[in-house]
This record gives C-alpha cells, sequence and structure tokens, in this order.
C-alpha cells in the first residue's frame, strides 16, 4: 500500500528536517556537551520522522515496525537530555559509569516490553489502529509499563532541569542567557508533552514531536547568532575585584605582583603601594603565620591563620601553583577566605553539643530509673507484675527452644491481715521487706522473685527440677518462719504457705502455670498453711481420694 500523507504527517517531516539540521550544526561544533546534544536533536528527528510514518496508510506489516523504531527516539530522548544537561551545568562527575549504566536499564526492559507487547499487553492494550479519513487520529489504549516508563521519563526530565537551574544559580550573568535559551528550548517539547498525556482528548495528536522542530530552530538559532556553546572568559576586573575573599598573586620568586580589593581590607591597607607591590610575600605574612616559605612548595596547599586583632579573626588560606603551558612554575595564587563567622559557629556548636550531650546522660539517668520504677516493686524493690509478666513469657519460649523446665514458687504471708490489723500497716510492711531482702540474698544467679500482689511473692527457677525447687521452697520457709521481725517493742514471726508448679509439665504457658501454681499454694493453706506442696503432689493426692 502508498503511503498517504497527511497534514500532520507533513508537519511531523518538516519538525524532523529542522531537529536533523539542528543536529548537524551541533556536531560541527566543539564544545563541551556537543557531541551529546547532537545526538539528542537526531534522537527527537527520529521520533518525528517515525510517528510520521504511523500517520500515514501505510501496510499492516510497515504499522507494525514503525512503533518500534518510534521507541528508539523516545527512550533516548529523555537520557540524552539528562546527560546534555549535566555536561552543559558541569555536573559531569554526576555521569558515572554506575550511573551510565543504570540508564540502560529502563529503555532496554521497555524495548522488550514493546517487542513482545502481543503477549502480555503491558505496553499498549490495544494494537495501533488508524481511523478512516483524510485527518487520521491514533486510539491506543496504554498498559500499566506505558505510564512507568512515562513517569520514569519525567523523572530524567526533572533532574535534568534541576541540574540547569542548580548551573545557572553558580554562573556569571554572560551565561545565564546560555542556560535560558537551553531551558525554553527543552521546556517547549516537554510541556506539549504533558498538555498530550494529561490534558488532552483520549483520541488526540502527540504534540511532542511537532514541538520538536521549534526546539531545533531555537538551538540553531543560538548556536550560529550567538556563539552559543563557546567557553566565555570571565575578566579579571569581574573575578578578582569582586571576589569577597582575600587574593594575593605571586611570581615564580613569591613576590607580590597582584591583590585585590578584599585582601587591602584584610591588610587594612588603603591603597596598593608601588613599594608593597613587588614585596616578598614572607615579609608581608610573616606577622600571621611563622615559616612562610613551607607553604610554597609547589603543590597545593591549604592552612588556617590567627589574626590577633580585637577580636581575632581566623583566615582560611589556599595556596595554588600557576604553571604556564609548557607546565613550568609561572607563579602562585594565594586566596584568604574570613572564617571567623564559622569558627564562632564552631565554637557555639562544640558548646551545644557538650550541653547535648549532659542532658542525654541526664535523660538516660533519668529513662533509667523510670525503667526501674516501671519494674519495680517501691516497697520491696523486688520486681512486680508487669515485669514477670514479660519475663516469664520470654524465658518460656527460651526454655521451649532449648528444652528445659521452668519452675514457678508462689508465696503467700499466712495470716497477714491479722498482723496488719493488730499491729498497724507499718509493722505488715516492715515484715513484706524482710521477706523480699531474703528472697533477694538467698535466690540463684537466672532466677528472679516478684510481689505478686498484696502479700504474695512469686520465684522463677530457670532449669530447675520440681524436687530441687521444692527443696528450695522447704529451705526459705524454715528460713523465714525462723526470722524474727523488730517492730517497735513487738517481736514479730510469721509463716509462709508456698505452692510450685512446672513449665511444660503443669502448663503450657504462663497464664496455666501461674494459675497451677496458685492452685498448689491454695492447697498448702487447705493443708493447714505453713508447707510447701507441688502441684504434682496435689495431683496425686487428689486421685487418691477420688
Amino acid at each position: 500500500m502508498l503511503a498517504h500523507l497527511h497534514l500532520y504527517s507533513i508537519y511531523l517531516l518538516f519538525s524532523s528536517l529542522l531537529t536533523l539540521v539542528a543536529s548537524l550544526i551541533a556536531w560541527q561544533r566543539k564544545a563541551p556537551g556537543s557531541f551529546t546534544l547532537s545526538l539528542l536533536m537526531l534522537a527527537m528527528s527520529l521520533w518525528s520522522a517515525c510517528y510520521a510514518l504511523q500517520w500515514m496508510t501505510l501496510s499492516e506489516q510497515m504499522l507494525r515496525l514503525v512503533p518500534s523504531i518510534t521507541y528508539l527516539g523516545v527512550l533516548a530522548v529523555p537520557s540524552l537530555f539528562l546527560i546534555y544537561a549535566l555536561q552543559f551545568s558541569h555536573h559531569e562527575y554526576w555521569l558515572t559509569p554506575r550511573i551510565l549504566t543504570a540508564l540502560t536499564i529502563e529503555p532496554l526492559i521497555t524495548l522488550l516490553l514493546l517487542s513482545t507487547n502481543k503477549y502480555h499487553h503491558w505496553m499498549f492494550q490495544s494494537n495501533y489502529g488508524i481511523t478512516g479519513g483524510n485527518f487520521n487520529p491514533l486510539e491506543i489504549a496504554h498498559g500499566p509499563w506505558y505510564f512507568i516508563n512515562l513517569l520514569y521519563s519525567f523523572a530524567l526530565i526533572i533532574i535534568g532541569f534541576y541540574a540547569l537551574i542548580l548551573g545557572m544559580s553558580h554562573t556569571s550573568p554572560l551565561m545565564r542567557h546560555q542556560y535560558r535559551m537551553v531551558m525554553l528550548a527543552s521546556s517547549i517539547p516537554w510541556l506539549a508533552n504533558i498538555y498530550t498525556e494529561f490534558f488532552s482528548p483520549k483520541i488526540s495528536i502527540d504534540l511532542t514531536p511537532l514541538m520538536f522542530g521549534l526546539a531545533g530552530v531555537i538551538f540553531s538559532y543560538t548556536v550560529l547568532r550567538n556563539r552559543f556553546m563557546d567557553l566565555i572568559p570571565v575578566a579579571r576586573s569581574r573575578l578578582i575585584e569582586s571576589m569577597s575573599d582575600g587574593v594575593l598573586v605571586l611570581d615564580k620568586n613569591n613576590r607580590i605582583v597582584d591583590i585585590n580589593p578584599a585582601m587591602r581590607n584584610i591588610l587594612q591597607i588603603e591603597s596598593v603601594s608601588a613599594s608593597f607591590l613587588g614585596s616578598h610575600a614572607s615579609d608581608v605574612l610573616s606577622s600571621w603565620m611563622k615559616n612562610v616559605d613551607q607553604l610554597m612548595n609547589g603543590s597545593e596547599t591549604r592552612t588556617e591563620l590567627k589574626i590577633q586583632n580585637n577580636p581575632p579573626h581566623y583566615l582560611d588560606l589556599r595556596v595554588t601553583p600557576l604553571y604556564d603551558h609548557y607546565q613550568r612554575l609561572n607563579g602562585r595564587l594565594l586566596v584568604f577566605r574570613d572564617v571567623t563567622e564559622r569558627k564562632h559557629a564552631e565554637k557555639k556548636l562544640r558548646y551545644a553539643n557538650e550541653r547535648l550531650q549532659s542532658q542525654l546522660i541526664e535523660i538516660g539517668t533519668l529513662q533509667s530509673k523510670l525503667r526501674t520504677q516501671a519494674i519495680r516493686d517501691p516497697l520491696t524493690n523486688l520486681f512486680n507484675r508487669r515485669y514477670l509478666d514479660e519475663t516469664l513469657d520470654r524465658e518460656l519460649a527460651r526454655s521451649a527452644r532449648e528444652g528445659y523446665p521452668v519452675c514457678v514458687i508462689m508465696m503467700d504471708i499466712d495470716h497477714f491481715k491479722q498482723v496488719n490489723d493488730t499491729y498497724g500497716h507499718e509493722a505488715g510492711d516492715q515484715i513484706l521487706k524482710v521477706i523480699a531482702n531474703t528472697l533477694s540474698t538467698q535466690n540463684r544467679r537466672g532466677d528472679f522473685a516478684c510481689r505478686y500482689g498484696g502479700e504474695e511473692f512469686v520465684i522463677v527457677m530457670p532449669n530447675i527440677s520440681v524436687q530441687t525447687a521444692c527443696q528450695r521452697a522447704e529451705h526459705l520457709r524454715t528460713s523465714l518462719s525462723s526470722l524474727n521481725v523488730q517492730y517497735e517493742r513487738f517481736n514479730l514471726t510469721t509463716t509462709l504457705s508456698i505452692g510450685i508448679a512446672c513449665y511444660p509439665a503443669n502448663g503450657e504457658n504462663r497464664e496455666s502455670v501461674l494459675r497451677a501454681a496458685d492452685r498448689a499454694l491454695y492447697g498448702a493453706k487447705k493443708a493447714g498453711r505453713n508447707k510447701v506442696i507441688a502441684y504434682d503432689h496435689l495431683q496425686v493426692s487428689a486421685e487418691k481420694t477420688i
């Protein structure tokens, strides 16, 4: 089938021709970024030309082939624009081999998905189609990867514009005109693409390749008329005279041959006299520093000076050797930067850091105290029930992994209410403290004692048998029953009822083990108090009774 030109396809071919001309013009320039700009214009030209073919009445085989070729330009434009923007704005150091390799991953994936689209429809959910008439729009249903590629392309373009804006903010006014022209030429097709993707009707022409021609015209005009991409030397008066840093220029014999106004202010002189120019650097700087000649060793050097003025000033000195075309030493450039404010800020920062460290230590101490208060009983200083719940769960989980038993001893003070009613609560508190101290001193390493309730205590004993736990409990019972607690003129004694349960024999979790220990404790009380009963013995007694 012969190709049939539509008006839109003619516009696209003309746009492709303009960008191709711009590519050739950029190719002839010998400046940083000219090669990448030429490739960028060439990719735009390929995009426009192939998109024009899609609007022509072609054979079905050509209609399947053209989109794949079109996407070579579509995928190349964002990456080439980013590379060119980084080169033009002097951010080439961003273009590491790893970054350049990463820029090829997404385009290669997109090309692979495009070539296999008929199997998964990730790029386009319906095939390219052309309706009848003299001006035939394309109706395409996009797949999910199309939008991923679109967002990826927008991200590259945004980073490129950010690099251009960053470079423009650090360049001279003369160079800013060139930055503005680059951003103008680059933003026209991008804005057209944003309109096409997000604001145009579902069935519409794509304005992006159409705007490439206008971008090519702007680039061509600026290259030919405005000496675009040529390096513009900055005049000495613009660079040296306007610098806030002090500058001394020395000859190869370290004699002063030039000085800027900022350096005159640092030296506190009104004008540069003939006797000052030609003076040796050591004669001028000897009052600030010793061994000036050691800085003039042929390599770039940096040091810090302290000027004993009122108040003192601090200067950062950078000495840079200057060479001629034959790499022979031709002089030195000394740049003095006043860093007094920075030094004062560093001093304040050190003071603030010291205060912060002190506050952090204080906060850590308070947190430790709060942690202790959260897990300790304030009267007996034993662990509280909250600590028991948290720690016993962890201990049971570890015993399940490592395969050892955990015994829980629950004890209750016999007739404690009578003590409180007879002698007062202070006497009861004194008994609780004495018992708590006894439990703490007689525990094994790894055991922990808790105050479970008012007059109830719990001891957790990991990796111990029931028989050994019963012996330990019996020893505690006899020790506590023989204690005499002095309270005022009274000599108080007390006894304990103790119940013992063991994990996993008497319970599969914390609640069931504590419940078994509580039942054993109840059995000890029922048996007459001042006794030690294990849950296993309680069960045996119950079976015999039955």
